[in-house]
């Protein structure tokens, strides 16, 4: 086990206090986190040798992982540290929020879809566009949200098409869907799920997943869905491109934020 007399390095303070920020905000647990350590601020020497008195004989069974915080919280700098990033966060994730439900309105006012974003999703003006009976919606989720993006469109039709899962294919294939998607002309997609039994707000869907592939080795997933809506009269397509993903633990939320998106869609 490490000795207690080792300093933590720069680095190793930042990475506990990122850590730490992100778990609270996380669980919505900063006005008590805050309350927490302003409270704790005039004793954090106190507090860690006292943890170290009784934490101690257990640390075994946490490694290093236990004696790093008890020293982090040795240091009441790092307190003022957390305290700072943890506002700092909360302002930004309530701007995000306040952001997002303002997008939504401008979404559901221009389009007559109904669309809810999570915070750090934001509506692309670039790529967003709308005709006389066609439309596209591009929308980018920040780096602090996960990054991904989607696009979705829409065309009056009187009628469903012969075939959703082309019609799904075709849109993919399409210009404006694939800027929407920052899908660039040497990016690959490959084929690797199709579903045509799902359904979207009791709308029949087809489904096409695909693995993407860029020149720098980079990869991950793009799902596409199709559905008509009688009622509106219009074929949507809905679409999302994940980032790069290399197997770590916070790529299934990447993944559910993003589907969460699109499942908030209403079309009438």
């Amino acid at each position: 086990m490490e000795s207690f007399t080792r300093e933590l390095t720069r680095e190793e303070q930042e990475q506990m206090i990122d850590k730490i920020a992100t778990e609270v905000l996380k669980r919505r647990l900063e006005t008590v986190a805050i309350m927490f350590l302003e409270s704790i601020k005039p004793m954090t020497y106190i507090g860690s040798q006292l943890a170290i008195v009784f934490v101690g004989p257990f640390l075994g069974v946490f490694g290093d992982f236990g004696i790093n915080y008890i020293k982090f919280f040795e240091n009441r700098q790092n307190v003022e540290k957390l305290l700072q990033k943890i506002e700092e966060q909360t302002e930004m994730r309530d701007e995000d929020e306040k952001k997002a439900k303002e997008d939504g309105k401008a979404i559901s006012k221009t389009y007559n879809l109904r669309l809810t974003l999570l915070p750090g999703f934001l509506l692309r003006q670039e790529v967003t566009k709308s005709g006389e009976s066609t439309g596209m919606i591009g929308i980018a989720g920040k780096e602090s949200a996960g990054g991904g993006f989607i696009a979705i469109s829409f065309e009056k039709t009187e009628s469903s098409p012969s075939g959703l899962a082309s019609a799904v294919s075709d849109q993919l294939r399409k210009e404006e869907t694939q800027q929407a998607l920052t899908l660039s002309t040497d990016t690959l997609l490959r084929e690797i799920e199709k579903k045509e039994d799902m359904k979207i707000r009791g709308h029949k869907t087809s489904m096409i997943a695909y693995e993407w592939l860029d020149p720098t080795g980079q990869k991950g997933r793009v799902e596409c869905y199709g559905f008509w809506c009688n009622k509106a009269q219009r074929l949507l397509f809905l679409g999302m491109r994940t980032r790069p993903l290399k197997g770590d633990k916070t790529e299934k939320d990447h993944i559910k934020d993003l589907r969460a998106i699109l499942g908030s869609l209403k079309c009438h």
